[in-house]
């Protein structure tokens, strides 16, 4: 299969990585990285090989971002997540919810095995996830049976 192959600087891994993953689930953001197809103008150039999907997927976030930015003005779409005011208020009002399905240990569990899993989620989504799994899950298993 044909990959495509493109250098970013070598301790900017991890911020590239998020970036792709962020777009892999639909979050339209500028690149926090500079990349290139030539190892030209990087410090300590890293090599990557991608798939032509993952590559189109890039190409198609920067080009709709000049699309947008063309109809609407120059604009930054920088990811931000929550604040940790509201990753802590939605981390409490999960955890009080499943206190009242007597649920919180197996919530916190399944929490704890879903980032350590996906550690590219917050608390608060692995929390979210977690509260789906085993509350709207019993919930819903619950009103099946009357």
């Amino acid at each position: 299969m044909m990959k495509v192959t493109i250098y970013i600087e070598k301790d900017e891994f991890d911020n590239f990585f998020k970036w792709v993953n962020r777009l892999n689930q639909g979050i339209l953001s500028n690149s926090p990285v500079k990349y290139s197809t030539t190892d030209q103008n990087f410090d300590s150039p890293l090599q990557l090989s991608l798939e032509p999907p993952l590559y189109h997927l890039i190409k198609d976030a920067e080009k709709d971002i000049k699309t947008l930015q063309e109809v609407y003005g120059e604009m930054d779409l920088t990811f931000k997540p929550m604040s940790r005011s509201w990753e802590l208020r939605a981390v409490q009002d999960v955890v009080r919810n499943s206190q009242r399905y007597d649920m919180e240990a197996n919530v916190i569990y399944t929490a704890l095995l879903t980032i350590a899993a996906m550690p590219e989620l917050t608390p608060s989504e692995a929390m979210i996830i977690a509260e789906r799994e085993w509350i709207t899950g019993e919930i819903k298993k619950s009103s099946a049976d009357i």
